[in-house]
């Protein structure tokens, strides 16, 4: 509403006088910063420097598109979104292209090639001028701002609902996140705040916790008494979200984190189908610092066999959901007679296997070793057996990856597992776009090659991943790469030049030294390494 008035204040929202012009790619891409940022979205492009304290997702979120076309990026975090509603007063114009003169336009010759890779100036003009049209909307009505005391007590209004269209006709968002920007703790001791958002259709309610650009969250989630309780874990401290709700939730709760922008989304379904007036009364508890990593009991969902000696094991937490972050691993606790078995195991994430499940379960790779003293009991678990995990543990962060453009991935045998949510991520990141990941993946045989199947499917989809076999024990068949890892293997895959470059090593201790100390006589610095040592 504190936005809704702004723009009903008569203030230039757009910077260039109110008055609706053209702007090129290039003008877009100068209107970068936090003082001045413009993004184009359909065709239109908007000047949103006013809009960032404004955006529930905070303004380093927001910045993300700044100076460029940010559809992509718009359809990927919320494409519900009535955008041209939101912004309107914002609007500087559509996006346009470079006209040709005549001659381009008509007398250049063009190869059938050069039609095939690109479009046409005259594609472009014409692409302007849809732009343009796109541009030419209704007039709308003049939106009388009501008191603060007014509308927390009111239902949701027909400009808030109008904010929001989907297929899954969600009818109200929050007003929380929009009425104040958050504020920064300005205590170096302690994080800044939090801040959530929510939306909700007739069937469901889902809650946004905005935890900041890259902060690779982790948490859980669960429903006791009528209160949902979100755990929210940053950097070593945890914050608790409670929400006591307009009306009675149920179970199963969904729990989804996006690493790029750090937003965990948890979606509760209502007992009763109704529209609410509110999503109810919502807190967030202080920060304190985790010192000990919790412990759930987990049920087993599904063992499906990967490899000859590998399974793979799908848990749900009983009490609810739980999300832990990229790069970190848990800890599987098994009581022996008269001593307690640990072993580290890091989740692989979705994607990588067939399983359909619309719950938030963790899977882990087991490698079966007929005398150890753990794996043989995991890999003959049963549908319904009950085990004990703990976590998160790591000291991966995903800042350190920002920077980078080209990522390496190093990995032997089930050292596999992290890499493989580093996949996802790098391919899927939007800015800086990653250019290339490149997967050093070393093993026995090739029957001992996890995921080989999916891994060949995401390198037929993204020409961006590159796949490296190599095998210690390969079979005459085998045309690949022979032998173990060695500062000779890596230094004619990897160049010395690695200012946008980034290493991350994962498998046995031994391949894992062996790896850094060869990285590093490469020239790669240790800020451009880590290993994960569980």
């Amino acid at each position: 509403m504190d936005w809704i008035r702004l723009g009903n204040s008569g203030k230039d929202l757009t910077g260039v006088g109110g008055r609706m012009r053209p702007v090129s790619p290039s003008e877009l891409s100068l209107h970068n910063t936090q003082n001045d940022a413009w993004l184009a979205i359909r065709g239109r492009v908007y000047n949103i420097t006013h809009y960032l304290p404004y955006h529930p997702g905070g303004p380093e979120e927001l910045m993300r598109g700044a100076g460029m076309d940010a559809t992509e990026l718009f359809d990927k975090v919320h494409p519900w979104v009535n955008y041209d509603s939101l912004l309107a007063k914002c609007l500087v114009g559509p996006l346009s292209y470079d006209r040709p003169d005549a001659d381009e336009l008509f007398n250049t010759p063009l190869s059938r090639s050069d039609k095939l890779r690109e479009p046409s100036k005259a594609q472009l003009v014409r692409k302007s001028m849809e732009n343009l049209a796109n541009c030419i909307t209704p007039v709308r009505k003049k939106i009388t701002a009501k008191s603060e005391e007014n509308v927390k007590g009111s239902p949701p209004s027909k400009i808030m609902q109008s904010l929001i269209q989907s297929s899954d006709l969600p009818v109200s968002i929050s007003r929380r996140a929009a009425a104040s920007p958050a504020k920064t703790d300005k205590s170096k001791d302690t994080p800044a705040q939090l801040r959530f958002d929510w939306i909700q259709t007739s069937t469901k309610i889902i809650i946004s916790i905005y935890t900041g650009h890259l902060t690779n969250p982790g948490g859980s989630a669960k429903l006791s008494n009528g209160t949902l309780t979100v755990e929210v874990a940053t950097d070593g401290w945890l914050r608790i979200f409670r929400l006591d709700p307009e009306a009675r939730l149920k179970d199963p709760l969904q729990l989804k984190m996006y690493s790029e922008s750090g937003k965990i989304e948890v979606i509760a379904l209502k007992s009763v189908c109704k529209v609410w007036k509110g999503c109810g009364d919502a807190s967030f508890s202080d920060a304190i610092q985790i010192t000990t990593p919790m412990k759930v009991e987990c049920r087993v969902m599904d063992v499906s066999r990967v490899t000859h000696d590998t399974s793979l094991i799908t848990l749900a937490p009983i009490p609810g959901p739980v999300i832990v972050p990229l790069g970190h691993h848990v800890r599987v606790h098994h009581k022996l007679s008269d001593s307690e078995c640990i072993r580290s195991y890091t989740p692989i994430g979705d994607g990588w296997d067939n399983s359909s499940n619309e719950f938030s379960c963790l899977k882990l790779a087991v490698k079966r070793y007929e005398s150890g003293s753990l794996s043989p009991y995991l890999t003959s678990l049963g549908l319904g057996d009950v085990i004990t995990l703990s976590g998160s543990y790591g000291n991966f962060r995903l800042q350190q990856l920002k920077p980078v453009k080209i990522l390496y991935l190093i990995a032997a045998g089930t050292g596999i597992t992290p890499m493989l949510s580093l996949i996802r991520f790098a391919l899927s990141r939007s800015n800086p776009r990653c250019e290339r990941v490149h997967l050093i993946f070393f093993n026995k045989t090739e029957e001992d090659i996890l995921f080989k199947t999916k891994l060949e499917e995401y390198v037929q989809q993204d020409d961006r991943l590159q796949v490296l076999h190599v095998l210690s024990n390969a079979s005459s068949t085998w045309n690949g790469l022979k032998g173990r890892i060695s500062l000779d293997i890596l230094s004619k895959m990897i160049p010395k030049d690695l200012n946008t470059h980034f290493a991350c090593l994962c498998g046995p201790t031994e391949f894992t030294h062996t790896g850094v100390d060869s990285l590093k006589k490469i020239g790669v610095k240790d800020n451009s390494i880590h290993a994960f040592i569980g």
